[in-house]
C-alpha cells in the first residue's frame, strides 16, 4: 500500500521507483500483483505514462487510512513501552512559530509530563487531511475560512505588521495605511505551502483588489519573507510575533493602519468526542491566549 500510495503521488514508476531504491519494473509488478489480490485496475498505463482509475482514487484513500491506523498502533505502543501514558500529535500550519506556542508546550510538559506530545509542519491541506485520517489529533492555523465537518477554536489574536527596507519611502508614516502599501512591490504567503496567512492577506485587502496587487515573490515563511525584504525584493505582510522572532538590522516594522483587524489563530479538531489529554491542551491554550473562549465550541 506504501508502494501505491509514492506511485499515485509521482504519477511515474520512475521517480516512484527513485524514491523507494528500487527498481521500476519490480515496483510495477508489485503494484500489478497489488490490483490482482483486489480485483481491480487501480492505474491506467499508456504509452509510459499513468493515472489513477476511479477504483484507484477510492483506495488512495482507503490505503492512507489503513496506513495512519498502523502508524498510530506502532507509535502507541512505543509511547507505553517508554512510560507514557497519553499521546498528543500536533499539526503546525502556516509556519506558525509564536511565543506563546512555545509557553503553552512548556506549560503542558511540565503539568502532564506522561504525555508524550509530537509536532510537524504541514500546509493546511495536509493539516486537515491528517486530522481526517487520524494521523494527527489537532492542528493550529491563521485560516479563518470555513472548515466544514471541522471544529474551530480561537486562541489567540496577533497584529499585522509591515516590513519594509531601510531607506523605504514608507518610513515617512508611523502607521502605514493599506492604499500606501498597495503602491509598492510586495512579498505575500504562498497561496498553497501558506495557505492561512494568504487567506489572511486575502480577507485583508478584499478579493476584488487581489488581481491588480503587485506580488513581487511568495513566501512560505516568515523568515523567507525577511530575507526577501532585507534583499530589497519588496515589502511584506506578516504577524508581530512572527516577525518579532526573524528580527534583521536590514528591515523595520511598521504598524498597518485604517484599523486593520488582528488575526487569529484557530486550534482545529474533528467533531468528535475529543480525549482528556486534547481536551486540556486546547484549554491551556486559552489560558494563554488573549481571546476568551466562547459558550460552546464554534462547529463550522
Amino acid at each position: 500500500m506504501k508502494y501505491f500510495l509514492i506511485v499515485a503521488e509521482e504519477l511515474s514508476f520512475v521517480r516512484a521507483a527513485a524514491r523507494v531504491h528500487i527498481e521500476p519494473s519490480p515496483l510495477s509488478r508489485t503494484i500489478k500483483e497489488l490490483e490482482n489480490q483486489l480485483g481491480v485496475q487501480l492505474l491506467h498505463r499508456s504509452k509510459g505514462r499513468i493515472r489513477l482509475t476511479w477504483p484507484g482514487e477510492v483506495f488512495r484513500e482507503e490505503a492512507r487510512r489503513i496506513i495512519a491506523v498502523i502508524d498510530s498502533a506502532k507509535t502507541k505502543v512505543i509511547s507505553a513501552a517508554q512510560g507514557f501514558h497519553g499521546r498528543l500529535r500536533i499539526g503546525l500550519a502556516d509556519s506558525l512559530a509564536p511565543p506563546r506556542l512555545t509557553m503553552l508546550l512548556a506549560r503542558y510538559r511540565e503539568e502532564e509530563p506522561r504525555t508524550e506530545v509530537r509536532i510537524v509542519e504541514m500546509t493546511v491541506t495536509e493539516m486537515l487531511n491528517g486530522l481526517s485520517h487520524g494521523v494527527i489529533d489537532i492542528g493550529f492555523t491563521v485560516d479563518h475560512t470555513s472548515l466544514p465537518g471541522f471544529v474551530k477554536d480561537p486562541i489567540w489574536a496577533d497584529r499585522p505588521a509591515i516590513v519594509i527596507p531601510k531607506n523605504h519611502p514608507l518610513l515617512s508614516f508611523e502607521t502605514i495605511p493599506i492604499s500606501e502599501a498597495l503602491r509598492y512591490p510586495l512579498i505575500l504567503c504562498h497561496p498553497e505551502r501558506c495557505a492561512g496567512g494568504y487567506n489572511a492577506i486575502r480577507r485583508l485587502f478584499g478579493d476584488p483588489a487581489l488581481p491588480s496587487l503587485s506580488v513581487a515573490e511568495y513566501a512560505s515563511s516568515h523568515e523567507s519573507m525577511m530575507m526577501l525584504v532585507a534583499a530589497g525584493y519588496g515589502i511584506g505582510i506578516g504577524l508581530e510575533t512572527q516577525i518579532a522572532l526573524y528580527r534583521n538590522p536590514n528591515v523595520v516594522v511598521r504598524e498597518m493602519g485604517d484599523g486593520v483587524p488582528s488575526s487569529v489563530t484557530y486550534a482545529v479538531t474533528m467533531r468528535e468526542e475529543r480525549s482528556r489529554e486534547l481536551e486540556g491542551f486546547i484549554n491551556r491554550a486559552i489560558a494563554i491566549g488573549e481571546i476568551p473562549r466562547p459558550a460552546g465550541l464554534v462547529t463550522l
